[in-house]
C-alpha cells in the first residue's frame, strides 16, 4: 500500500475516534421539553439590571372523587409527573380509543411509583362514582397509577386552557381526544391526540425525557 493510501487510511479511522472523544468531553444532551402557556411576565431589578421572569399556568388544585370511592386531591401528586386525560363514561367513539391507547401508556411506565395517568369526568353531574368504576375496569385500569376521577364542573370549566389548544371553537367533546403531560409544577409540558397511536409514541418518549430531566 502506497504512503498516500495508508494516510487516508489512517485519517478516515481516526475521524471517528476524534469525534467520540469530543463528544464524550463535550458533548451534553440539553434538550427538554417546553413549557405551555405562559400566563404572565414579571420584572424584577438584579444586580443593576431588569431581568424578566415568565410564569407559567399551572393546573387548578382540585378534591375529587376516584373509582375507588376514595377522595383524591392534586396533593396526591406531589413530586408526580401524569398524564391528564378528560372522558365520558357513556361515550363509545372516541373515549373509547383515546382509553385504549392509554393502557399502553399505563404499561410503559408501570414500574414507575412517580408516573400516573389521571382521567377527568367532563360529565361529573352524570358520572358516579359506579360508572367511572366499571368505565376503569374495561380498561384495566390500575388504581395505584391511573386514576378516574367525578364530582365537580368546575374544575372543568377551571382548565382553561383547554380552549387554547386545538379543541378551542369546537365544543366540549373536543376534549375528548387531547392528552396533557403535566411536571412536578403542574406545568403543562406537552399536548397530543390521543386518538393517534404516533401522537401517544411521542408522549411516551417525551414522558422519558421529563423523568430524565429530573435525575439531573
Amino acid at each position: 500500500m502506497s504512503p498516500k493510501k495508508t494516510l487516508v487510511l489512517g485519517t478516515l479511522l481516526l475521524v471517528p475516534v476524534l469525534v467520540f472523544l469530543f463528544l464524550k468531553m463535550f458533548g451534553v444532551n440539553t434538550f427538554s421539553l417546553r413549557t405551555y402557556f405562559p400566563a404572565k411576565v414579571i420584572s424584577t431589578m438584579k444586580d443593576g439590571q431588569m431581568k424578566a421572569d415568565t410564569i407559567f399556568y399551572q393546573v387548578p388544585a382540585f378534591q375529587l372523587t376516584s373509582q375507588t370511592g376514595a377522595s383524591f386531591s392534586h396533593k396526591n401528586l406531589q413530586d408526580k409527573i401524569y398524564v391528564a386525560h378528560f372522558f365520558d363514561a357513556s361515550c363509545q367513539g372516541i373515549c373509547k380509543q383515546v382509553s385504549t391507547q392509554l393502557t399502553r401508556v399505563q404499561d410503559a411506565f408501570y414500574a414507575y411509583p412517580e408516573v400516573m395517568i389521571i382521567s377527568f369526568s367532563l360529565q361529573p353531574e352524570k358520572d358516579q362514582v359506579k360508572d367511572i368504576e366499571q368505565y376503569a375496569k374495561s380498561f384495566r385500569a390500575n388504581p395505584a397509577h391511573w386514576v378516574f376521577l367525578t364530582g365537580s364542573p368546575a374544575f372543568i370549566q377551571s382548565f382553561s386552557p383547554l380552549d387554547s389548544t386545538s379543541a378551542a371553537g369546537k365544543g366540549p367533546d373536543a376534549r375528548l381526544d387531547q392528552l396533557y403531560l403535566i411536571d412536578k409544577n403542574r406545568h403543562i409540558r406537552g399536548i397530543y391526540d390521543g386518538a393517534k397511536a404516533d401522537e401517544v409514541d411521542r408522549l411516551i418518549t417525551e414522558m422519558n425525557v421529563l423523568l430524565n430531566e429530573y435525575k439531573k
